[in-house]
């Protein structure tokens, strides 16, 4: 289930090379014209002009791994809207997101959030979010506990049950939840992983696919991996980080379509910079590539408090990705996985688009100049 776009509108994208397609060359400069919110073929007279200075225009971002729980956020309701903004600017705006997922925030905050975007009172990306994640039974992840007052846990659904589990899910999708987030591997204390029995994971799934809903996974280890592949999840949160034992799980991932959320400079920038750590998590990404594993864009942010995609895009080219397997992370393929048109610079498809400074390497992807949804201009660099 997608939320509603905001608002429309029409826009001529003035001498601007553009790449249709990932694995495509940008064409010579040329105009990206808009109608109604759709890439067209017949500029509006009068429509206010965008120079992209000659830069590559491509589909809009997705990030498909945030977090909408930092401060900024806290009262979104009623928040001034210029404190808001600044938020969205910062965290995607300025960084090309015309969509993004969030991965598991406070409700009150976010769908309030979501609902000044599409009026049209703030720009900012379309929200896809999970609202409450779905925990193992007493199995609340320890950054958790130390962020959200004892008091409020019990606001945290964390099912004992199958009947439980297939419940909390429906009551989150009933409430304006898009996806369902299952943490099938939780890390309860740094160092110790309690996983979600099978029957609250399975039934969590099925009650969520019942409503034609994806379902994502915070996996952490083998167990946690397991028991989500045998739930049938969608999508992996994270390359787990405990690796031990997860090839095999990986490559049956990969085999059944299961997308993956990356998300390494995560664990670079949360655990630690030692290369034992990080290369044995590395080795399993490029394990699920070798297997054909199929890859979506997430940094964590908000998690995060570093709002910079540069890590991100520089882990991925370490791992062996290039330009067009990153800007398929990006675009094509979280419009095929959400089931949301577009993803490509095609007339009829949405007017989400990403103008860069250039696109020689993957890191070029996060030099920015203009941000566009629905044909708005929704963020813009100063010149």
């Amino acid at each position: 289930m997608l939320c509603e776009s905001g608002p429309v509108s029409d826009l001529l994208i003035t001498n601007a090379r553009v790449l249709r397609a990932p694995g495509e060359q940008p064409s010579e400069p040329t105009t990206v014209a808009v109608r109604a919110g759709l890439i067209s073929d017949d500029p509006v007279p009068g429509a206010p002009n965008l120079d992209a200075g000659g830069g590559v225009v491509t589909a809009g971002f997705w990030n498909c791994h945030v977090h909408l729980t930092e401060p900024t956020w806290a009262g979104a309701a009623h928040k001034d809207r210029a404190v808001l903004q600044a938020g969205l600017d910062d965290m995607f705006g300025e960084r090309g997101f015309t969509a993004v997922v969030d991965l598991a925030s406070n409700s009150r905050d976010t769908l309030p959030l979501r609902r000044r975007i599409d009026s049209g009172e703030l720009h900012g990306p379309r929200i896809l979010t999970a609202t409450e994640a779905i925990r193992p039974w007493r199995g609340l992840p320890f950054y958790t506990k130390e962020a959200v007052p004892w008091f409020l846990w019990w606001a945290l659904p964390a099912p004992a049950t199958a009947w439980g589990a297939g419940r909390a899910a429906r009551r989150q999708l009933a409430k304006g939840a898009d996806v369902i987030k299952l943490f099938t591997g939780s890390y309860v204390e740094r160092d110790r992983i309690k996983p979600m029995r099978p029957g609250p994971a399975g039934a969590a799934v099925r009650a969520a696919h019942d409503r034609g809903a994806l379902t994502f996974a915070h996996t952490s280890n083998r167990v946690g991996l397991e028991v989500a592949l045998d739930a049938d999840v969608d999508v992996i949160a994270h390359v787990p980080d405990e690796t031990d034992g997860t090839e095999g799980l990986l490559r049956a991932a990969a085999d059944r379509g299961v997308w993956l959320v990356p998300t390494l400079d995560m664990f670079a920038q949360t655990v630690t910079r030692d290369r034992s750590y990080l290369d044995a998590i590395h080795d399993a990404l490029r394990s699920f590539i070798a297997d054909g594993g199929h890859l979506l864009f997430g940094t964590d942010v908000g998690y995060l408090a570093d709002h910079d995609t540069r890590g991100e895009l520089a882990a991925l080219a370490e791992c062996g990705l290039g330009v067009a397997d990153v800007l398929r992370m990006l675009t094509t393929h979280p419009s095929a996985a959400l089931g949301h048109g577009g993803g490509t610079v095609t007339v009829g498809e949405p007017a989400d688009l990403v103008v860069l400074e250039r696109l020689e390497t993957v890191t070029d992807l996060a030099g920015v100049r203009a941000t566009i949804r629905d044909g708005r201009t929704i963020w813009e660099a100063t010149r």
